[in-house]
């Protein structure tokens, strides 16, 4: 099966992004009907769970913060329950174009990929050089592992096919959740693809900790290094 405008659904983790939102979903619905959107809440501070609540789109709100992983998760479920097929992830933030989208059905009809990753490209970023060295990093260890390269494992725009992850358990509720659907999906012998994108970096400021989601990515890694695949 291939991905479409209507068996593809829109899964947005949602955390103190007020500033952005209106625009997101604006710009989103321009290409998708509010009826395959998900946005989920992890338990903002400010007004992200009020501007959510207003529009058209499905809301979904955690009463404390899961985590990024958890966000997704959860609309994967939900999106699943709906009967999509495939569902597009992007970060709340702006840091993602929406308009982006038909370059990854395009390139999943074109290969029948059952993950599609926006590779970014950071030369032209102005992102912190910290941030591009520790994608680097993490993206040349997925890449020893899973025997695929890798060309960015923490972008936050994917296309995924829920069938599959229908099929698989997680462990990962945080960020370290992006890094292990990479990991699942190539063990189960998945077909991983890339597209370039736009980098886009306004400053904006990063919700991880940095100590607490290295030790996570280690333990991730290790974890699927030493454990079969559980389906």
């Amino acid at each position: 099966m291939i991905a479409n405008w209507k068996n593809t659904a829109v899964i947005i983790p949602v955390y103190n992004s007020a500033d952005y939102l209106q625009e997101l979903f604006q710009r989103i619905t321009n290409l998708f009907p509010e009826k395959s959107i998900f946005a989920v809440n992890d338990a903002s501070k400010d007004n992200s769970a009020d501007i959510c609540k207003k529009s058209c789109v499905n809301y979904i709100s955690f009463d404390t913060n899961r985590g990024k992983g958890a966000a997704l998760q959860a609309g994967f479920q939900a999106a699943i329950k709906k009967n999509f097929q495939y569902a597009f992830s992007i970060d709340s933030d702006l840091q993602h174009k929406p308009e982006d989208f038909p370059v990854f059905l395009k390139k999943q009809n074109e290969t029948n990929a059952n993950m599609i990753i926006g590779k970014r490209v950071f030369s032209k970023s102005g992102m912190p050089f910290s941030r591009i060295l520790s994608n680097t990093i993490t993206s040349k260890i997925v890449s020893l592992v899973t025997k695929k390269k890798i060309c960015d494992s923490q972008s936050g725009l994917r296309l995924y096919d829920l069938n599959l992850i229908k099929k698989l358990k997680f462990h990962s509720t945080r960020y370290q959740f992006e890094t292990e659907i990479i990991l699942k999906f190539a063990k189960s012998g998945a077909v991983i693809d890339f597209v370039p994108i736009e980098t886009i970096y306004n400053g904006q400021e990063s919700y991880i900790s940095k100590f607490r989601d290295i030790i996570n990515f280690v333990k991730i890694v290790l974890y699927e290094v030493n454990h079969k695949l559980e389906n």
